[in-house]
């Protein structure tokens, strides 16, 4: 991905991600399950906050398109599924602009899928168009205006992995070594940092994990999980 491997610099960023111990959960969001759809199959919810997915009518299940959670082999009601979205689970589970999309297995073909959008205080990262042989743009919103924010990536894992950086300590990134980083940005004066990559051709089916980190703030964006399209 015309990408820089500075492993030292991007210690500095691995070791200073501490992530805060969970919150309780603050509203919990309920999501029907009946027929060929989710209702509502859109929602934006808070970090630390609940959905509790029911199922209300017909054989389904909730899959995380990303492979990041999984209610088990498709039943019929009754039978609930919940995940709470704290700071924990985010690490552990990174999502492209920290959006959750899922479908139901056997549903999937008649457009039975739904998304959960967690809004944070951090930064957050959004990658779009990795495509091999195409240009990608990594992007972060919500990081300190006019302040340095590093980026990285690795093609190990999502971590989680304590990580020293600088003066902020330690952070709890979700990359796994090796971490390389990507060029250092500055943000603008409404705190987004925006990066533009080549990505190799042939690379087709990659995984790859990416993070941002401001310093500004001394904080983690969130991970995304990607493929190479």
């Amino acid at each position: 991905m015309n990408i820089k491997r500075h492993l030292c610099a991007l210690i500095t960023l691995t070791a200073a991600a501490y992530i805060a111990p969970a919150a309780s959960s603050q509203t919990t969001h309920q999501v029907d399950l009946s027929g060929l759809s989710f209702s509502p199959q859109d929602i934006t919810i808070q970090e630390g906050d609940t959905v509790l997915w029911n199922w209300v009518s017909g054989t389904h299940d909730v899959v995380s398109f990303d492979g990041l959670f999984d209610s088990g082999a498709p039943v019929a009601p009754p039978f609930t599924y919940s995940i709470t979205f704290d700071a924990n689970f985010l690490a552990s589970a990174p999502a492209n602009g920290n959006v959750y999309d899922y479908f139901c297995t056997p549903h999937l073909g008649f457009g039975m899928v739904g998304s959960v959008k967690v809004v944070t205080a951090n930064p957050v990262l959004t990658v779009n168009n990795l495509v091999a042989g195409g240009t990608a743009t990594v992007t972060v919103t919500n990081a300190t205006p006019q302040g340095p924010v590093a980026f990285a990536y690795s093609r190990a894992g999502g971590g989680p992995t304590m990580v020293p950086i600088g003066n902020c300590g330690l952070v709890n990134a979700s990359l796994n070594f090796p971490i390389e980083l990507l060029p250092q940005k500055t943000a603008d004066g409404n705190g987004i940092a925006s990066l533009s990559l080549n990505v190799p051709a042939g690379i087709t089916g990659l995984p790859v994990w990416v993070q941002a980190f401001d310093f500004g703030s001394c904080s983690l964006s969130n991970g995304a999980t990607m493929v190479v399209e």
